[in-house]
């Protein structure tokens, strides 16, 4: 299977993105990136016109090409999207599951209880260090199984799209301390409940209760964030399991043009 340059390229970029090793407002400059890749400029060109069409690149006039800046309106759409295709995802996911997966939501579900237990047995008001990144790493590869469950790989591509913003752009999208933890366990406690049950119409149901909670709790620290505050890079395991995410993304769309 061959990868394109420019998918090399590309890939190379989101890497960069999803460490915080470009920040918001950076500038972009092919020149460098293509003598790190040891690559020409033409592909790398090509990876930074996707980005922009992404939203996570910017140009601007007569300056160049930029790191885009978290926007509040494109914060609500990434929920939004979430929730539409994530809803029709859990849906079709109950009816299709395997024991093995349900088992395997229901242990997701118990990491996560495992990595808030943690958090508050600390004495911390905000969850930070080893806990967050469980709770992180759980909370994905929840999200993660219900979509693949779902058989959809346009769906797919589209969300993991939307998770890797959320990641680029600030994991620390919401104030995660106990109250709002509590919630979100008792949000993914209910959809693993209604799969176990195959309850398509619950597992919907509480889904889309928990990403309208999710977007207000991230608005909320959105409007709070200060002017010059740039978003944290993401622990170390999360941004591995976010650039295998983005390889595995790229190889799919690679196979689809082979097939054609």
């Amino acid at each position: 299977m061959t990868t394109t340059l420019s998918t090399v390229a590309y890939q190379h970029i989101q890497r960069k993105l999803l460490r915080a090793r470009l920040r918001s407002g950076a500038k972009i400059s092919e020149h460098s990136l293509a003598r790190e890749l040891g690559i020409s400029r033409t592909p790398v060109r090509e990876a930074i016109r996707r980005l922009e069409s992404e939203g996570m690149l910017c140009q601007v006039a007569s300056s160049g090409t930029f790191v885009a800046e978290p926007d509040r309106a494109q914060l609500i759409e990434a929920y939004e999207v979430r929730m539409a295709l994530e809803a029709f995802a859990v849906k079709r996911a109950v009816a299709r599951m395997r024991p093995q997966q349900i088992h395997a939501l229901q242990r997701l579900c118990d990491e996560l209880r495992a990595a808030i237990t943690a958090f508050r047995d600390s004495g911390a008001e905000i969850m930070d260090g080893d806990p967050l990144r469980r709770y992180l790493l759980a909370d994905l590869a929840f999200h993660l199984l219900l979509l693949r469950a779902a058989g959809n790989r346009y769906a797919l591509k589209i969300l993991c799209d939307v998770h890797i913003r959320s990641s680029i752009f600030g994991y620390r999208s919401h104030q995660r301390d106990l109250h709002h933890l509590a919630r979100v366990w008792l949000h993914h406690a209910r959809v693993a409940r209604a799969v176990r049950r195959r309850d398509a119409a619950a597992a919907q149901r509480f889904l889309e209760n928990h990403m309208q909670a999710s977007l207000d709790a991230a608005l909320a620290a959105f409007d709070a964030r200060q002017p010059d505050e740039h978003p944290a890079a993401p622990p170390a395991d999360l941004a591995k399991a976010m650039e295998a995410l983005i390889v595995e993304l790229g190889q799919g769309g690679t196979r689809r043009k082979r097939a054609r």
